[in-house]
């Protein structure tokens, strides 16, 4: 769509909102966020137009979660009104929990923030630098030039660089941010190789530069940052050595475990299977206990955390200790065959005999 087009349907939508209170009964505030209601039970009507309805479609919220949860969204007038988690999951059998209600808090509120009007919705750059290279594209017509008359002038790159972190940010078309992205990918190949270039990627996403490197001339990808990696509260070895995005076994095998341990992340609070591990504590069949390792203060792990930095440590050392006891001192047929069959584990550790050890 135009930045015309866009403005348009701007512009038509505050009007329709504006115009709406001359059609709603009650005191409007001027910024138009509040409907005040007097007397008896007419402020009923509000709770009912709250939750009232046209249709309910069935979804769920891909956005930074790979959950899949599935939601109940009720519609009005296009327009999500509220949601609710759908209770027509399959069983999995009376010796388990069941796997709904799935969904978490931030599901829950999912319909806020769809309308939020601090959501980014467009394209931003920074000002100095959508400057600089507007005026550089005036002179150099092809935008891997107009980036490299950028990036090559001392003054403008310090100008642009010594805004970071200020703001300055200014509204865009995503065909300019595209070709901005594009031209400083292949001026930087041009000029250094492709080995400087490393990019984050989503899980399940493959970014436009890789799909559209045939159109300019990218014959290697350097994605060195996954998802694991940027936000560093999931698990990376799972989908390396599993396939499995991060849970294995899944979350209902944990109220099968007599023994979990519970790493960094706070599981209630994003995890829609985390009754699961919940559930787990109060079973007494197994005696199961639970352990929880972060170095962060939480409510749910208040008695001798690790220090701050040292849960690292602790992992290698855990880490050396099942080495040694399956593998080195001695071979337990149980650890070794499951790690030979199931895990990568034998391509990644050698051990080699070295004075006499």
């Amino acid at each position: 769509m135009s930045s015309n087009g866009t403005a348009s349907d701007q512009i038509a939508g505050d009007f329709l909102v504006k115009a709406g209170r001359y059609f709603t009964p009650g005191d409007v505030s001027a910024d138009l966020r509040t409907v005040t209601r007097h007397g008896g039970r007419e402020g009923d009507v509000f709770y009912r137009d709250r939750w009232s309805h046209d249709k309910v479609v069935r979804s769920t919220h891909g956005v930074n979660c790979t959950g899949s949860c599935s939601w109940k969204v009720y519609v009005k007038d296009g327009i999500i009104t509220w949601e609710t988690q759908e209770t027509d999951y399959p069983s999995i059998g009376v010796d388990s929990p069941e796997y709904e209600p799935r969904g978490c808090p931030r599901g829950a509120a999912f319909s806020w923030y769809t309308y939020s009007p601090t959501r980014v919705r467009y394209p931003y750059v920074r000002g100095v630098l959508l400057e600089a290279y507007r005026a550089a594209k005036a002179e150099h017509p092809d935008p891997v030039d107009a980036w490299a008359a950028v990036v090559g002038d001392p003054e403008t790159r310090t100008r642009y660089h010594r805004a970071r972190g200020k703001g300055g940010l200014v509204r865009t078309t995503w065909d300019e941010v595209n070709e901005i992205i594009a031209a400083a990918h292949v001026h930087t190949i041009r000029a250094y190789g492709p080995d400087p270039v490393f990019g984050f990627t989503d899980p399940g996403h493959v970014d436009g530069l890789v799909r559209d490197r045939q159109s300019i001339h990218l014959a290697d990808r350097r994605a060195m940052l996954s998802f694991y990696d940027w936000y560093c509260d999931l698990p990376v070895a799972s989908p390396q050595v599993f396939g499995d995005q991060t849970d294995v076994p899944e979350s209902a095998d944990w109220f099968n475990a007599s023994y979990l341990i519970m790493w960094a992340p706070t599981c209630p609070d994003p995890h829609p299977d985390a009754h699961f591990a919940t559930e787990a504590r109060y079973c007494s069949q197994k005696g199961r206990s639970v352990c929880r390792t972060t170095p962060q203060h939480q409510v749910r792990r208040r008695r001798a955390p690790p220090h701050p930095g040292t849960d690292g440590v602790l992992g290698m050392a855990m880490g050396t200790w099942w080495l040694k006891e399956f593998f080195v001192e001695r071979t337990v047929r149980c650890g070794s065959s499951s790690t030979v069959h199931l895990l990568d584990l034998p391509f990644l550790v050698t051990l080699k005999e070295r004075d006499g050890a």
